[in-house]
Protein backbone atom coordinates (compact mmCIF):
# COMPACT_ATOMS: atom_id res chain seq x y z
CA UNK A 1 0.00 0.00 0.00
CA UNK A 2 1.08 3.70 -0.45
CA UNK A 3 2.20 5.62 2.20
CA UNK A 4 -1.21 7.88 1.87
CA UNK A 5 -3.13 4.70 2.32
CA UNK A 6 -1.22 4.40 5.43
CA UNK A 7 -1.44 8.00 6.38
CA UNK A 8 -5.98 7.95 5.20
CA UNK A 9 -5.93 4.62 7.77
CA UNK A 10 -3.82 6.53 10.40
CA UNK A 11 -6.00 9.26 10.45
CA UNK A 12 -9.34 7.31 10.26
CA UNK A 13 -8.41 4.93 13.18
CA UNK A 14 -6.91 7.69 15.28
CA UNK A 15 -9.75 8.68 17.15
CA UNK A 16 -11.20 5.42 18.11
CA UNK A 17 -7.39 4.24 19.68
CA UNK A 18 -8.17 6.97 21.51
CA UNK A 19 -11.54 6.68 22.63
CA UNK A 20 -10.32 3.33 23.43
CA UNK A 21 -7.63 4.21 26.08
CA UNK A 22 -9.51 7.22 26.83
CA UNK A 23 -13.27 4.82 27.90
CA UNK A 24 -10.71 2.17 29.44
CA UNK A 25 -8.93 4.63 31.78
CA UNK A 26 -11.62 6.29 32.96
CA UNK A 27 -13.61 2.69 33.90
CA UNK A 28 -10.71 0.81 35.15
CA UNK A 29 -8.31 3.81 36.58
CA UNK A 30 -5.22 2.32 34.27
CA UNK A 31 -4.36 2.03 31.10
CA UNK A 32 -5.22 -1.51 29.11
CA UNK A 33 -2.98 -4.33 28.72
CA UNK A 34 -1.46 -4.81 24.85
CA UNK A 35 -3.95 -7.49 24.96
CA UNK A 36 -6.94 -5.99 26.08
CA UNK A 37 -6.30 -3.32 23.78
CA UNK A 38 -6.56 -5.23 20.76
CA UNK A 39 -9.38 -7.46 22.27
CA UNK A 40 -11.09 -4.16 22.27
CA UNK A 41 -9.87 -2.87 19.06
CA UNK A 42 -10.54 -6.32 17.05
CA UNK A 43 -14.60 -5.93 16.47
CA UNK A 44 -13.14 -2.06 15.26
CA UNK A 45 -10.59 -3.55 13.03
CA UNK A 46 -13.37 -6.48 11.68
CA UNK A 47 -15.73 -3.45 10.31
CA UNK A 48 -13.13 -1.36 9.25
CA UNK A 49 -11.59 -4.06 6.91
CA UNK A 50 -15.11 -4.91 5.54
CA UNK A 51 -17.05 -8.21 5.41
CA UNK A 52 -15.62 -11.38 3.32
CA UNK A 53 -17.95 -12.01 1.23
CA UNK A 54 -16.54 -13.70 -1.80
CA UNK A 55 -18.49 -15.31 -4.38
CA UNK A 56 -16.56 -17.17 -6.69
CA UNK A 57 -13.50 -19.16 -6.69
CA UNK A 58 -11.71 -16.94 -9.27
CA UNK A 59 -12.24 -14.16 -6.98
CA UNK A 60 -11.28 -15.69 -4.10
CA UNK A 61 -7.23 -15.77 -4.12
CA UNK A 62 -7.44 -11.94 -5.27
CA UNK A 63 -10.18 -10.54 -2.65
CA UNK A 64 -8.58 -12.47 0.10
CA UNK A 65 -5.07 -10.44 -1.00
CA UNK A 66 -6.58 -7.37 -0.97
CA UNK A 67 -8.12 -8.12 2.51
CA UNK A 68 -4.77 -9.56 4.29
CA UNK A 69 -3.38 -6.09 2.96
CA UNK A 70 -6.09 -3.82 4.64
CA UNK A 71 -5.81 -6.29 7.64
CA UNK A 72 -1.99 -5.91 8.01
CA UNK A 73 -1.93 -2.33 7.35
CA UNK A 74 -5.10 -1.50 10.05
CA UNK A 75 -3.02 -3.67 12.64
CA UNK A 76 0.28 -1.30 12.12
CA UNK A 77 -0.88 1.82 12.34
CA UNK A 78 -3.34 0.47 15.54
CA UNK A 79 0.39 -0.50 16.77
CA UNK A 80 1.82 2.79 16.17
CA UNK A 81 -1.01 4.31 17.69
CA UNK A 82 -0.92 2.06 20.63
CA UNK A 83 2.42 2.96 21.28
CA UNK A 84 1.86 6.67 20.74
CA UNK A 85 -1.08 7.07 23.22
CA UNK A 86 1.39 4.85 25.74
CA UNK A 87 4.23 7.33 25.49
CA UNK A 88 1.61 10.20 25.97
CA UNK A 89 -0.08 8.60 29.06
CA UNK A 90 3.11 7.49 31.01
CA UNK A 91 3.36 8.99 34.34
Amino acid sequence: MLSSDVDGVKRDISTKVNDIFDSYERDHNCLPTMEEFRTLFDNYAEQYIGSDNRRNAANKKHEQSIRDKREMVIWQVASELEAEQRYLRAD
